[in-house]
């Protein structure tokens, strides 16, 4: 198959890789210094945890061309992807898949439909996989080939689209997992990923700086994030990812993945790398779910609240982190 990528960073280029070994003839869409190096040397990437290393030789190129794709995943960062819809409307592919963060994803629909010149598909994914990017190379933290999560906004994939998506991850390790509410599962993931991002910058992106009493105000701020989109009438996506915030072994497993994700180098990679790296993205998430509780701006959220006041003000990490 035909598979264009745009963007490859490091979820990017984990899918450039799974899809790689699928046995795709894939397309990259990079630019500046990063396009020459995968160009030159390839698309290196040291799988952290599997302790192993693979290079890929994908096409290269710094715009979309006017080739026919079977599909597009666009891959990029919140900001970033409202720049790409006009290409991503006018790119001869009947699937696009828009993968990352996304709180917009309504909007981002509406736009690729209405200024396609031929039908598309339009999806929604999150690639569970992180990481860092230096000195050439991707190094990413993942298991098997990745996870990617993808479906429709508010419906499940129709079989002929769900047929190629499976078709393109035929022969890797990628796990492929379906949902019937894009919309509400990247609603949940915000709600769950801010209080996290919230207490990177308290500690200055440095979780080990934490404590036991700030990892619990962490959940608890999720759990009033998640009563919100709740009382709004959102289903929950995964279904019963509720139970994180509920006595027993979820919730148990769940207070064990953020103990290590403050204590460990693994955990810094899956989040504090990425609020380190990407500070736009994560105010622009924050600015757009603060929208969301305008819708009840009565609800009460005095953890979620508490919490992101800990947290410098917007114009200071910007200072801090933008290079």
């Amino acid at each position: 198959m035909k598979i264009l990528v745009y963007g490859a960073g490091v979820i990017g280029g984990q899918l450039v890789h799974a899809l790689s070994v699928a046995g795709n003839d894939v397309t990259v869409i990079a630019r500046g210094g990063w396009a020459d190096t995968l160009r030159s040397e390839g698309l290196r990437i040291h799988h952290y945890i599997q302790r192993r290393d693979t290079v890929d030789h994908p096409r290269v190129l710094e715009a979309p061309d006017a080739e026919p794709y079977d599909i597009v995943f666009a891959v990029m960062q919140y900001r970033q992807m409202e720049k790409i819809l006009p290409d991503l409307a006018h790119i001869s592919s009947p699937v696009v898949v828009l993968t990352g963060n996304n709180l917009s994803a309504t909007e981002m629909e509406d736009h690729i439909l209405t200024n396609s010149p031929a039908p598309k598909t339009v999806l929604f994914g999150f690639g569970s996989t992180a990481g860092t990017r230096e000195n050439g190379r991707l190094t990413t933290v993942h298991t098997g080939d990745g996870m990617l999560t993808v479906g429709k906004l508010r419906e499940d994939v129709p079989e002929p689209v769900k047929e190629i998506i499976d078709a393109a991850f035929s022969g890797s390790r990628l796990s492929l997992r379906y949902c019937d509410n894009m919309d509400a599962w990247l609603r949940y993931h915000a709600a769950f990923i801010l209080p996290v991002v919230y207490l990177c910058y308290k500690t200055g992106c440095d979780l080990r700086k934490s404590t036991k009493e700030d990892r619990k105000l962490l959940l608890d701020a999720a759990s009033d994030a998640y009563r919100l989109l709740m009382a709004l009438g959102h289903p929950v996506r995964p279904e019963g990812d509720e139970r994180s915030f509920e006595p027993g072994p979820v919730n148990m497993m769940v207070k064990l993945v953020i103990y290590l994700m403050s204590r460990t180098r693994l955990g810094a990679m899956c989040t504090t790398e990425h609020c380190r790296h990407a500070p736009g993205e994560m105010e622009d998430l924050d600015l757009a779910f603060m929208a969301i509780r305008q819708q009840m701006p009565d609800f009460p959220m005095p953890h979620f609240d508490r919490l992101r006041s800990m947290m410098p003000s917007w114009d200071r990490i910007r200072e801090l982190y933008v290079k």
